[in-house]
C-alpha cells in the first residue's frame, strides 16, 4: 500500500508542472488550436466493426463524401490508428467544455494548430481529405476506447491487427484498395510497425504508401533511456493523460499484457532486452514510399527517431520533411497538408503530374532563432555529403572552444549537484551548423569531502546554445512548447558509455545500452555524448556555446531526468592526451538554393512560460 502510495505521488508530480502551468496561462480554459466546421458533403459513419482473424472486432470512424458514396463511387483511404480513443471530437460532445481534445489544453503548443470538429489528437482531419479524393479512417487499435482485444503498446501483435484492418478496408466498395498512413507521435509510430509487419512478413498488399510525422523509432534509446539517462516524466505523463483512460481492462491487466506499466518498463528493463527490441520496428525491412516528418523541435521525444527511420528504411521512394515549430501547428498547416496530399496523390492515385517524384528527398530548413528561418532549401540525402566536420577543443585556461588543441593536460571541475560550465567560440564568418553533432570528454568522477560516499558514476548534460552579437542567449522552439529551447542537447550516463560498434558513426555514437562500467576512484574514462540533430545559421559575431551540467540544463516537463547518482564532483580533463572536443558539421557557406523568410508559425517572440 505505501508502495503504491508513493507510487501515485511520483504520478502526481510529473503530471503537476504541465497542469500548474496551464491554469496559470489559462489554456486549460483558452485551449490552444483553432475549431472549424466541417463541410456538410462529410458522412460520418462511427463505430464501423473491423473484424480480426482472432475473433474479435476493433472500431473505426469512416469519413466519406456524401456525394460519391450516393454515386458508388471508391475512393483511395487516408487511415490512423491508435489508443487514444476516436470518439474524443468535439462533433461528438465527448471532449472537455465541448472543445478539441484534452492535450489542447494541457500541453503548450506553438502556433495554433487549425482543424475540424472531426479530428481526434495527432489524427489526420477528415475536413481536408475527404473534399480532396479521399476517405478517412480513424481506427482504435485492439484494447483502446471500444476496440476489443487486448491493449498492449509498440507491439507486433498491434502491428498484426492493424495489418488486417487495412486489407478489410481495402475489400470494402468504396475503396479503390489502396490505402495511406498518416499521423503524429503514436500514429507515425503504428506507421512503422505495420509497414516492417513481422507477423505477416511485410505491409499488408493494400498499403502503398506512409506519412509517419514525428515518431520514435527505439523507445530505449529516443526517450526512455536517452545516452543511459532515465527518464522518469514521460512515461507518467503519456500513461495518466491518455493511455489509462482509454483502455479497456484495468491497470494490473495492463501491466500483466504488456510487462509492466510504462513508467514501470525502465525499472523492470533497466537495459536493452528482448522486452525493447520487441518494441523497435524493422526499419530495414520498409520499402514502402515514405514522406517522414523529422523537426529539429522535438528533441525531448521524437527527432532522433525519426531522422532513424529516414536513413535506415530501404524504400526507394523516400523524402524527410524537416522544421523547428510545433508539430501540430504544422502537422495541420497549409503547406503540410498539401503537401502530403500531393504525396498521397502520387502513391494512391498514380497522379505523376505533381512533380513529386521529381522532389529532392530532404527539405532542410535552417533557423537563425526562434522565430528566424535562415533558409529553407532542397537537399538530396541526410546528413549532407559535404558536412565538413570541425573540431572544437575544449580548453581549460581560461573556458573556451579552441580550433587548435591545447598542448598541456588540465581539469575542468564542476560540482556534481548543481554545478555547470560554458565553453564558447566565436564565429568570424557566418557559419551554418546542420546535422549531427557529438561531444568526447575524460571523465573522472571524484570526491569532494563530504560524508556521502565516493562516487563511481556520473550523469552528465550537455547543451549547445547560440549568443548574438550582444551577448544575448538566441532561443528556439523546442519540444512540447518549450519556447526557450536552446539549439541541441544531449545526456550521459558514464557508466553506460560502452558504444555499438556497429550503430555507431564518427558523428553519432549509440551506446549498446546493455552494459554499466562503474569508475574506480582516480579512473579517467573517455566517452562519446550524442548531440540531438539540429540545423542553425551564425551570423559572423555570433557565439556558440558548450554547456556541460550535472543537472537538466533546459527543462521541458513532463520530460524529467535522474540524476540521483551525482555526488563529490565532475571532472573533465582536456588538452595533452585528452582529445576532448566537440565535432560539429559545417556546411560550406553558398552551397544548395535557400530562400530567406521569418516564421509563419511562431508570430511574435511569446511571453517566458510560468
Amino acid at each position: 500500500m505505501l508502495n503504491r502510495l508513493s507510487d501515485l505521488w511520483g504520478d502526481v508530480r510529473t503530471v503537476w508542472p504541465i497542469l500548474r502551468r496551464a491554469l496559470l496561462t489559462g489554456q486549460l480554459w483558452n485551449p490552444q488550436c483553432v475549431l472549424t466546421e466541417p463541410d456538410p458533403d462529410v458522412l460520418c459513419e462511427y463505430d464501423v466493426r473491423i473484424p480480426m482473424r482472432e475473433g474479435f472486432c476493433v472500431t473505426a470512424n469512416v469519413f466519406r463524401s456524401r456525394r460519391a458514396a450516393a454515386a458508388g463511387e471508391a475512393v483511395p483511404v487516408v487511415m490512423c490508428a491508435h489508443p487514444y480513443d476516436n470518439h474524443l471530437t468535439p462533433a461528438l460532445g465527448k471532449t472537455p467544455l465541448g472543445g478539441p481534445p484534452l492535450q489542447y489544453r494541457l500541453i503548450p503548443q506553438v502556433g495554433r494548430p487549425v482543424f475540424s470538429t472531426l479530428t481526434s489528437w495527432e489524427a489526420p482531419d477528415p475536413n481536408f481529405w475527404v473534399p480532396n479524393g479521399y476517405a478517412v479512417v480513424n481506427m482504435n487499435l485492439p484494447g483502446y476506447a471500444n476496440s476489443e482485444g487486448p491493449p498492449t503498446a509498440f507491439s507486433a501483435h498491434q502491428a498484426k491487427c492493424y495489418y488486417e484492418a487495412i486489407e478489410w478496408i481495402a475489400r470494402q466498395p468504396w475503396c479503390t484498395g489502396r490505402v495511406g498512413l498518416t499521423g503524429v507521435s503514436f500514429l507515425a509510430i503504428t506507421q512503422y510497425h505495420v509497414a516492417a509487419c513481422q507477423a505477416y512478413g511485410g505491409p499488408p498488399p493494400a498499403l502503398r504508401c506512409i506519412a509517419p510525422w514525428e515518431g520514435v523509432t527505439d523507445l530505449y534509446r529516443d526517450q526512455m533511456c536517452p545516452g543511459g539517462v532515465a527518464d522518469e516524466g514521460f512515461g507518467p505523463f503519456w500513461w495518466l493523460t491518455e493511455v489509462e483512460p482509454t483502455i479497456t481492462c484495468t491497470p494490473e491487466e495492463f501491466a500483466r499484457l504488456n510487462g509492466g506499466l510504462p513508467m514501470d518498463f525502465l525499472r523492470l528493463h533497466p537495459f536493452i532486452d528482448e522486452f525493447w527490441r520487441a518494441m523497435v520496428p524493422k526499419l530495414e525491412q520498409i520499402t514502402l514510399p515514405m514522406l517522414v516528418c523529422a523537426s529539429f523541435s522535438d528533441h525531448g521525444l521524437h527527432t532522433v527517431g525519426s531522422f532513424r527511420a529516414f536513413r535506415e528504411a530501404q524504400s526507394p521512394h523516400k523524402w524527410v520533411y524537416t522544421h523547428r515549430t510545433g508539430k501540430w501547428a504544422a502537422f495541420y498547416s497549409p503547406e503540410v497538408q498539401e503537401l502530403t496530399k500531393q504525396f498521397m496523390d502520387c502513391f494512391l492515385k498514380d497522379d505523376t503530374t505533381n512533380g513529386f517524384l521529381d522532389r529532392p528527398p530532404v527539405r532542410l530548413e535552417v533557423r537563425s532563432s526562434r522565430d528566424v528561418i535562415h533558409a529553407v532549401r532542397d537537399e538530396h540525402e541526410w546528413p549532407l555529403a559535404r558536412t565538413e566536420y570541425l573540431r572544437l577543443h575544449l580548453a581549460a585556461a581560461p573556458l573556451a572552444l579552441v580550433r587548435e588543441p591545447p598542448t598541456a593536460a588540465a581539469e575542468i571541475v564542476y560540482p556534481a549537484r548543481g554545478g555547470r560550465v560554458e565553453l564558447a567560440l566565436r564565429f568570424d564568418a557566418a557559419t551554418e551548423l546542420s546535422g549531427y553533432m557529438k561531444l568526447r570528454l575524460w571523465v573522472e568522477v571524484r570526491a569532494d569531502g563530504s560524508a556521502e560516499p565516493p562516487p563511481d558514476d556520473g550523469v552528465i548534460f550537455v547543451a549547445v546554445s547560440k549568443r548574438d552579437r550582444d551577448g544575448q542567449t538566441v532561443y528556439f522552439e523546442g519540444s512540447v512548447g518549450n519556447t526557450y529551447d536552446l539549439v541541441s542537447r544531449g545526456f550521459c550516463r558514464v557508466s553506460r558509455r560502452e558504444l555499438d560498434p556497429v550503430r555507431s558513426t564518427e558523428w553519432q555514437p549509440v551506446p549498446t545500452g546493455t552494459s554499466e562500467r562503474r569508475l574506480r576512484p582516480g579512473e579517467i574514462v573517455p566517452v562519446e555524448i550524442e548531440i540531438y540533430p539540429s540545423s542553425t545559421f551564425f551570423a559572423a559575431g555570433e557565439t556558440l556555446v558548450l554547456i556541460v551540467a550535472s543537472d537538466e540544463i533546459i527543462p521541458s516537463p513532463p520530460y524529467k531526468k535522474n540524476a540521483s547518482d551525482n555526488r563529490g564532483r565532475h571532472v573533465l580533463h582536456v588538452g595533452g592526451p585528452y582529445d576532448a572536443h566537440l565535432l560539429v558539421p559545417g556546411i560550406p557557406i553558398g552551397s544548395g538554393v535557400s530562400v530567406p523568410r521569418r516564421s509563419s508559425v511562431s508570430g511574435a517572440p511569446p511571453a517566458r512560460p510560468v
